[in-house]
């Protein structure tokens, strides 16, 4: 039994101080997409092959179990032409987000196998059984890029995108 003012209570009153200021030092600290050391080097693209236009022109590629794991997580906010691609990855929640997402579902070979729109913050499970990877992009980028099932997209890296005029954009 807890008495309050033992020294039972005050020292559990302590931990639990110490454990709610960590945590609110470490949502003080730059979030690993923000972070200059873990930006990719060279940066990467999303391009629509389908549509002749560009998905995203600053595209984060999450391959590891901890990239993957932080994701967006941390963010305030995600900018146009932003996203990440979690790979392997064929579902996603939204627990601790603050900020809506388009999420695309791709198989293999980069084909569009599923899409959710505008998926909400707390949202416990969005996914596709078809998909290896998950394209997470600003909300209203699916309508915008005019993305569908069946799209087939690649993955490159900026400057390999330059090279073949990909990074302007433009529609066919």
């Amino acid at each position: 039994m807890v008495v309050p003012g033992t020294r039972l209570t005050q020292g559990l009153l302590a931990a639990m101080l110490a454990v709610v200021s960590a945590a609110g030092e470490k949502a003080r600290e730059p979030s690993a997409a923000n972070d200059p050391s873990n930006k990719q080097d060279p940066p990467m693209i999303c391009r629509n092959l389908t549509k002749g236009n560009v998905v995203a022109s600053h595209l984060v590629v999450a391959d590891t179990w901890e990239k993957r794991r932080k994701g967006f997580l941390g963010r305030s906010s995600i900018q146009p032409g932003e996203g990440m691609l979690l790979t392997p990855c064929f579902a996603i929640h939204m627990v601790g987000m603050k900020f809506a997402l388009d999420v695309v579902f791709l198989d293999r070979e980069n084909c569009v196998v599923g899409i959710d729109t505008h998926v909400k913050p707390g949202t416990l499970n969005s996914s596709c059984r078809k998909a290896r990877s998950t394209l997470e992009l600003p909300p209203g980028t699916v309508a915008a890029k005019r993305l569908e099932k069946g799209d087939m997209l690649q993955i490159l890296r900026a400057d390999e995108a330059k090279e073949k005029g990909a990074e302007k954009g433009e529609e066919k």
